[in-house]
């Protein structure tokens, strides 16, 4: 028989979940802290799924798109994603050789480090005066939840794998 080869994901699917990722970014939810970040978990995701095709290179430019759309400081989220994806192609057996769930939490862990990061430069740039533990946490939190959904949603575009039948 001959073997099965799954096409890559193509750029257009991976360039219009980023702009969807990005609208739901600029949708305006209000003056909330507790709203996630789209981007970074579509981010991490493409990264973690086609590292040939995502890189840090275009979890840097998204970042200071992002920056640009909030009028934050050019760089915040930039450092914020660079961040991110650096630990998902750095964690990356830990993230595939968990289930769901156990990515979950490790992605948990990769949201809760690059957030600190994205706050504790705000904070030495003197931008945030008062620290709550609810700025850090529950859109971490959130970005986790929404981390098994993404996978789901997007489980139908493989990533290459040979399949050699017996």
């Amino acid at each position: 028989m001959k073997p099965i080869v799954l096409k890559s994901t193509s750029y257009g699917v991976i360039i219009l979940t980023i702009l969807f990722g990005f609208l739901l970014n600029i949708f305006p939810f209000g003056n909330s802290d507790w709203v996630p970040d789209f981007m970074l978990v579509v981010l991490a995701f493409w990264v973690m799924q086609v590292p040939e095709k995502m890189d840090l290179t275009p979890a840097f430019f998204l970042g200071v798109l992002m920056d640009i759309q909030t009028s934050q400081y050019l760089g915040i989220h930039a450092i914020t994603y660079l961040v991110a994806c650096f630990l998902v192609i750095v964690w990356d057996r830990r993230l595939l050789n968990n289930t769901l769930l156990g990515q979950s939490f490790v992605m948990f862990q990769i949201f809760l480090i690059a957030n600190a990061a994205q706050l504790f430069i705000l904070w030495q740039m003197g931008t945030i005066r008062e620290f709550s533990a609810s700025y850090l946490m529950i859109p971490c939190v959130l970005q986790a939840c929404l981390w098994p959904v993404l996978k789901k949603i997007l489980s139908g575009h493989p990533a290459p794998i040979h399949h050699n039948p017996l």
